[in-house]
């Protein structure tokens, strides 16, 4: 189980919850479960009734004028009724609540993100909060989003690759589109899930809690693997979360990976063992990440984007500095 947490990253029932707004979702997420579960084994239970009772055997005709009974059709209607009460009486509200009420311009932090197969680009506006123009005749592996370099606004403008940066305890307003596919834009510790269509820009928004930093949730999964049970495919996404000694020598350095590859990997596990490590204390170095939810092309499963979040102080550096530089950023 250790090992299974350790490499999705996610709880037994559902993700950790790292979003304002996502308390609602997860309480219609679970009265939909629940309901579905109570609907489930009395309709199982008429189920096996029915194979039993109106088997095929000697003696047995089968009746072809329908049936009428009040118990059916009052379940029926219950039935009906909840699932109306669902709908108006408990998603509609939350769906209204969440779509109704986008952050105002001057309070939010506004990305673009460009989708493509099979990567994420986001497009940081830089310090002057000013988009610079891009064109698709400009676009190219060092410029997925054809950035114009040409424009004064884009001087300070920031191009990460699979890479994004996002402020805790402030509204942050995404601007989604793409460049081929369709695809879908989610983030499943901040209940964030929409579709991204080409030629259409569709904004959704969110906020981080305000103790959810990438430093602060690292240490909350840190798990414990034996290292008999320590496979380099298992454990490749994370890091050491401690100084691992034998004897008082160190080896394997607090935030040291294991291997770049499968070969590197095993054989570092290997010289670990050798060396009388008994088990692995390991944490991911980036726990957050954003997914493509579409089955976009064959190698939709590699569609994945590593998301660092900062308090607003260390956002504004990173903002800064990165903005300072003359190159295109792209970080693969």
């Amino acid at each position: 189980m250790n090992l299974l947490l350790a490499s999705t990253h996610y709880g037994a029932w559902t993700p950790p919850l790292y979003s304002q707004h996502g308390g609602s979702i997860d309480k219609l997420i679970d009265v939909v479960h629940v309901f579905m579960f109570v609907i489930f084994i009395p309709w199982a239970i008429f189920f096996v009734y029915c194979l039993m009772n109106f088997r095929a055997r000697p003696g047995h005709k089968a009746t072809y004028t329908p049936i009428k009974a009040k118990v059916s059709k009052y379940a029926e209607v219950g039935v009906a009724i909840f699932e109306a009460f669902l709908l108006l009486g408990m998603s509609m509200p939350v769906w209204a609540d969440y779509k109704n009420n986008p952050p105002a311009p001057d309070q939010r932090l506004e990305m673009r993100v460009v989708a493509e197969q099979f990567q994420w680009n986001f497009h940081y506006s830089g310090p002057d909060g000013k988009f610079g123009a891009t064109r698709s005749s400009l676009i190219s592996a060092s410029n997925p989003i054809g950035l114009a370099e040409d424009d004064p606004a884009s001087k300070d403008d920031i191009v990460r690759v699979n890479e994004c940066h996002l402020p805790v305890d402030k509204p942050i307003y995404l601007r989604l589109t793409s460049k081929d596919v369709i695809h879908s834009f989610d983030i499943p510790t901040m209940r964030v899930k929409q579709d991204v269509i080409p030629g259409m820009e569709i904004p959704i928004w969110f906020t981080i809690d305000k103790n959810a930093t990438t430093d602060s949730i690292r240490p909350q999964m840190k798990t414990v693997v034996p290292m008999d049970k320590a496979e380099w495919y298992k454990v490749r996404h994370l890091v050491a979360a401690v100084d691992h000694k034998v004897k008082d020598e160190v080896v394997l350095a607090k935030g040291a990976d294991l291997g770049a590859d499968l070969t590197k990997g095993k054989e570092l596990l290997e010289q670990l063992r050798k060396k009388g490590l008994t088990e692995l204390t390991l944490e991911p170095r980036n726990p957050l990440e954003i997914v493509c939810a579409q089955l976009c092309g064959n190698s939709h499963f590699k569609m994945k984007a590593q998301v660092m979040t900062h308090t607003a102080e260390d956002f504004a550096k990173w903002l800064t500095e990165s903005s300072k530089k003359p190159e295109m950023q792209t970080d693969f």
